[in-house]
């Protein structure tokens, strides 16, 4: 438990020091560009990232599961090997298809001529990163976490010295053309990570090890593919629905809400880097232990999850002044139920990475993720006219990640029989989102008094309930009197 747990902190603080500075970069880039620029930007993004997933066939996850229950050197690059051939042939013709279909996607679809040039360098982009994940899942599965989380944080320094210059000189070609530099130097530094320690032994597998191989990979990888499709379209389902009706101007507004929520999503990213590896590895050898493993931490993770989304919520009107002045005004109505969405998705992600992957509930797994994203849309046509277009696309995110997540919760605690997520997590969350809030209509003092009275209740009652125990406030408060 202390292991796991220290890695996790390790992470979530990496990811955290990389988070500060992809907001800094985000936030010069806003003041850089126009509101109509960025949506462009995010169209761009929104429409080669709905297509990039498609290359990823759950890859990753299934190779890191496999490379965490080797010891072989050896046989780590055989799984590598095996999961990049797969990878290419998938890529190669998706990069190919959007350079040839930029044209026509950006004139005859959304009726924007100006992003066909972005899209096409976005074709580069799909066969330069279509590496970068088989590597991460090395340097995972092989638990070489401390290289790992000095990567995260060094990489995000590295975006903001490629990203800022270019789209200062060059606005939103610029952008395009940062991310393709961006994603070279990744690729060169995860290939020099990943086989360092394995000491550059360079075997490529037989035919028979690559059917072996792709079997074992093959079972699994197509289900979290499957789902990591639906997630990317549920994610982009706000940019590429709203692309079609609304102007870029508004695609900016509800852009910026997208951008500040999902920053939340490093809490749960930062968790699953770790619980993969370690929670595959117990879940085949100790089923009990991991059990009780999960169900402890689970409960750590969701404090620390919920009081930070509280906090992002309740201080967004003056974090964007300072960040952004007064440009993103008008998103500020959606920022509440984009960032809880991504929070109800953190779980489900956590969830996902810690117990259906290791249990191999695929079938589970793929439900949870259609509900998500079909309700999402049913409530976005079902209620755009009475809400507008742009509160019921936000407020459909946070309706479809509830479904999702409550489908995932019921299934796995049925098929495993234990119990991770009670009516004291609903409860907690629903008086947490309520007092969030408070935030837009108080002014300064209020709002610092109230939020100050909120943590104290807050720890009180997550330590009431055993979320957090005494010990792991004394610890805390010891480390920090130490530094």
């Amino acid at each position: 438990m202390k292991e796991l747990a220290k890695w996790q902190l390790v992470s979530i603080v990496s990811r955290g020091l990389a988070m500060v500075l992809g907001l800094v970069q985000s936030f010069f880039i806003l003041r850089i560009l126009s509101v109509g620029e960025w949506g462009l930007v995010q169209l761009a993004l929104g429409i080669g990232g709905a297509l990039g997933i498609y290359q990823h066939l759950g890859l990753a996850s299934a190779s890191t599961r496999e490379i965490s229950a080797v010891q072989d050197n050896k046989e780590v690059f055989r799984i590598f090997f095996t999961s990049i051939a797969v990878r290419y042939v998938i890529s190669l013709p998706l990069a190919l298809g959007l350079f040839f279909a930029s044209d026509y996607i950006a004139v005859k679809v959304y009726l924007q001529p100006d992003i066909a040039f972005y899209l096409k360098l976005y074709s580069a982009v799909l066969l330069i990163q279509a590496v970068q994940s088989i590597l991460n899942s090395v340097i995972a599965g092989t638990k070489k976490f401390k290289q790992m989380f000095i990567y995260q944080v060094a990489i995000a320094g590295v975006s903001v010295v490629v990203y800022l210059p270019l789209v200062y000189v060059f606005r939103t070609q610029g952008y395009f053309y940062a991310l393709i530099l961006f994603s070279l130097i990744s690729s060169v530094v995860l290939c020099i990570l990943a086989f360092r320690p394995l000491n550059y032994e360079f075997v490529l597998p037989s035919m028979a090890d690559f059917k072996r191989l792709f079997g074992q990979l093959l079972s699994l990888s197509m289900g979290i593919y499957f789902v990591k499709i639906v997630y990317t379209n549920w994610e982009k389902l706000g940019t590429n629905l709203l692309g079609l009706t609304v102007s870029a101007e508004l695609l900016g507004i509800y852009g910026f809400a997208l951008l500040y929520g999902k920053k939340l999503m490093s809490i749960s990213d930062a968790v699953t880097d770790v619980n993969l590896p370690v929670l595959s590895d117990k879940f085949v050898n100790d089923i009990e232990a991991f059990k009780e493993l999960f169900s402890a931490n689970f409960n750590k993770i969701f404090a620390v999850t919920v009081v930070a989304a509280v906090a992002a919520v309740y201080w967004v009107r003056e974090a964007a002044v300072i960040l952004v002045g007064h440009k993103y005004d008008a998103s500020f109505p959606y920022i509440l139920p984009v960032t809880y969405a991504f929070v109800l998705y953190s779980f489900v992600n956590i969830i996902k990475s810690s117990v259906v992957i290791p249990a191999r509930m695929v079938k589970e797994m793929i439900l949870g993720f259609v509900f998500m994203i079909v309700f999402t849309v049913i409530f976005y046509f079902g209620m755009s006219g009475v809400l507008g277009q742009l509160t019921a696309m936000a407020y459909g995110m946070f309706f479809g990640a509830a479904v999702g997540l409550l489908v995932l919760i019921l299934s796995s605690q049925a098929k495993l029989k234990f119990t991770f997520f009670g009516i004291k997590h609903f409860l907690l969350l629903f008086l947490c989102i309520l007092f969030s809030f408070v935030g837009a209509y108080a002014d300064l003092i209020v709002k610092s008094g109230f939020f100050a009275a909120f943590l104290l209740l807050y720890t009180y009652t997550v330590v009431s309930v055993g979320f957090i125990t005494a010990s792991d406030l004394h610890t805390i408060l010891a480390k920090l009197k130490l530094r």
